[in-house]
């Protein structure tokens, strides 16, 4: 029997691109072999198949853009139960279908009322994205997207070809603004500067163009519409880390033989959970449709990880009902799948909070923008030695630079002054940490914990 195979979910609002096909017509395949590999702003997640066969069409292309429900292939299935297997419909087709009542431009049919010319499809989708009922034809994800970027649909173009806006218009649209100097859909008009055309370098001397990566063209996207929507502000702090990083020796072969690292992040990101806990405004999202400030009550922390591929922040879920040992070992092999590029699209999703740490490296201070749609960002950089006065002598002190940046619509400057000098001491003097969290967790041994 025939069967079609249509793309499973990326994620609650999650579209993609076809970067691999890893079968043809007239390959046999079985039931969870990877057929093709879609890209996200995420992840390159590998997609399995649910059945088995022999596949008849390749529906999509390579650099096609795809999301949860859009038909891939159809195969001769060698059993009956994938029939039921599959979505009735798709939730956004590759090419949507035209709206039924929407005239096509060749069509021999009165013009649409209100003396309005039948429209070619790449004119607005205000006009050529209507039913009979005069209502904008836009996918769900697209609905979503626009409500999520603050976009006025009658503003955004179909693609030609196209009955209804798809999500890729919208970004597409919000992607020109920017471009253009209109700004993100979200910020002030003029937010953005409009871009000036590059000189020729290539007058001075020889130069070398590289295309950008698509991980980092979309990660560039991101931080201008963040910056642009975003009102930044910045408060930096020095914690005295000198005890702490005594107690992460003391402690560190023990997390390793669990097969965790004890790293100065993975205490940070337990730390820093006491801390929204006393202050959730840190801890929250910002609706500007509604002028409501949305209070997460769970703690998933994201954490900047340098790849190859670009920077990307996985997320470290329900931090507070875990040990520091177990955020030892599960930031340990996050990291290793995240540079290795084997996450998975869930790993990148519902940070409600963000730790970049390039302390590793080096530096001095740094200012990060907020991964919208959060609202704080904390940016730690190289713990150094530095000399300090007792009240008889100067002693070395291992000083850790913390900087907060924050949404000013959100937090102000004495709350986020607030919360370094909160985490400062608890970095300073971990028993508080248990303090604010509440207490050990139960059947819990003390000792055995360094924080």
């Amino acid at each position: 029997m025939s069967y079609e195979y249509k793309l499973p979910s990326l994620g609650d609002g999650v579209t993609g691109k076809i970067t691999e096909i890893l079968v043809q017509p007239g390959d046999t395949v079985t039931k969870e072999q990877i057929v093709v590999v879609v890209g996200t702003d995420k992840v390159d997640a590998e997609m399995p198949i649910d059945a088995d066969g022999v596949i008849e069409e390749i529906l999509v292309k390579k650099g096609d853009d795809v999301t949860e429900g859009t038909l891939i292939l159809r195969m001769k299935a060698s059993d009956a139960a994938p029939a039921e297997s599959s979505p009735a419909t798709p939730a956004a087709p590759a090419t949507p279908a035209p709206a039924p009542a929407a005239p096509a431009p060749d069509a021999e049919k009165p013009a649409p009322p209100a003396a309005q010319p039948a429209v070619p499809v790449s004119q607005p989708a205000a006009q050529a994205a209507q039913g009979e009922t005069g209502s904008l034809r836009a996918s769900p994800l697209a609905r979503k997207r626009a409500k999520e970027l603050g976009v006025n649909l009658s503003d955004v173009r179909a693609q030609e070809g196209a009955g209804r806006i798809s999500y890729k218009d919208v970004v597409d649209f919000v992607k020109q603004k920017i471009d253009t100097g209109g700004g993100s859909a979200a910020a002030a008009p003029g937010a953005a500067m409009a871009h000036k055309p590059l000189p020729n370098f290539e007058k001075f001397g020889p130069v070398d163009r590289q295309p950008q990566s698509r991980i980092g063209v979309i990660t560039a996207d991101n931080m201008v519409y963040a910056f642009n929507a975003i009102p930044h502000a910045w408060i930096s702090e020095k914690a005295d880390i000198t005890r702490l990083e005594q107690l992460r020796q003391q402690y560190k072969d023990q997390v390793k033989a669990a097969g965790g690292a004890l790293t100065t992040t993975a205490i940070l990101t337990k730390a820093i959970t006491a801390v929204l806990r006393k202050m959730p405004q840190f801890n929250a999202s910002y609706d500007i449709e509604k002028r409501e400030v949305i209070f997460k009550k769970y703690y998933h922390i994201g954490i900047a990880v340098d790849t190859p591929r670009g920077l990307l922040v996985p997320v470290i879920r329900n931090v507070d009902q875990k040990s520091l040992t177990e955020i030892s070992v599960e930031l340990s092999e996050l990291s290793v799948r995240t540079r290795e590029g084997k996450n998975k699209p869930e790993d990148l999703e519902g940070g409600t909070f963000s730790i970049s740490n390039i302390g590793g490296i080096g530096g001095t201070g740094m200012l990060s923008i907020v991964n919208w749609p959060q609202v704080a960002i904390l940016s730690i950089t190289a713990a150094q030695y530095e000399p300090h006065w007792n009240g008889k002598e100067f002693e070395p002190r291992l000083m850790m630079p913390m900087t907060i940046g924050w949404d000013h619509r959100v937090i102000n400057g004495a709350d986020a002054a607030r919360f370094l000098v909160t985490l400062k001491g608890i970095l300073e003097e971990p028993f508080l940490g248990w303090l604010l969290l509440g207490g050990i967790e139960k059947n819990q041994d003390f000792k055995n914990r360094p924080l």
